[in-house]
């Protein structure tokens, strides 16, 4: 029986002398694991079409067991992103919490599609404006968090219900799964301060498309601030 799947490859691992076992998210089943027999032989051709971060069609052939890679056909090869090695390592790093934060067989279109405009704008911002990606990468991670289940509250306290009010010191909170008031923040574990700034950012990640995240200034300490709170929060859902 042979199967074709509209996919994006997230991850690759060589097994055996000659084989490869590549991790997809694809549009037809969510994510699923395939080998791909003798793609690492000099003369082979289906490695070309399997890099890592490659959108395009994947034909399976299935028999006994969860089948074998048979073709691909790359469609989107997201060059820029392999121009710089800082652009490179981010986006791979986010696609790898993308890959250990989903779960198996479990197809939403919504997620392919979000993760495959995360690429196509990656991609076009990697052309000269580096420090887009870096932020469409923060808007990015928290649109997923969201998307999973995991939806950072940012109009009120997340311990008091209190509307968060301006020109008060907030917090955020990893386990409480928000921002605080100033004075919920010493019972609450990992709090640390964050700035107004940095919420509204959080709102505008959540409240708006990707496509209209390169349009938002940042400075860098507001977007590493805005980074701390990605890491934190994945560290808690990884925990």
């Amino acid at each position: 029986m042979e199967l074709r799947y509209n996919a994006i490859v997230l991850k690759k691992k060589e097994v055996g002398e000659t084989d490869r076992l590549y991790m997809l998210y694809t549009l037809e089943q969510g994510k699923i694991q395939l080998v791909a027999k003798g793609v690492r032989k000099s003369e082979a051709k289906l490695a070309g079409q399997l890099e890592t971060l490659m959108q395009g069609l994947v034909i399976v052939v299935k028999g006994r067991g969860t089948g074998k890679i048979a073709g691909a056909v790359a469609e989107k090869n997201f060059p820029h992103l392999r121009t710089d090695v800082d652009v490179l390592k981010r986006v791979l790093e986010t696609v790898n919490i993308f890959n250990r934060l989903v779960d198996f067989d479990e197809p939403d279109k919504e997620l392919f599609q979000l993760l495959s405009m995360y690429l196509t704008l990656a991609n076009d911002l990697a052309k000269e404006k580096k420090e887009k990606v870096l932020l469409l990468t923060e808007g990015f991670l928290f649109q997923l968090f969201a998307h999973l289940g995991y939806r950072i509250e940012t109009g009120v306290c997340a311990v008091s219900g209190e509307k968060l009010h301006s020109g008060e010191q907030h917090f955020f909170s990893p386990s409480a799964g928000g921002m605080l008031m100033g004075e919920h923040s010493y019972d609450t574990k990992n709090a640390f301060p964050v700035s107004e700034n940095t919420i509204k950012l959080l709102r505008l990640f959540l409240g708006n498309r990707l496509e209209s995240l390169s349009r938002v200034q940042v400075d860098s300490r507001e977007l590493r601030e805005v980074e701390q709170v990605a890491t934190r929060f994945y560290q808690w859902i990884e925990r």
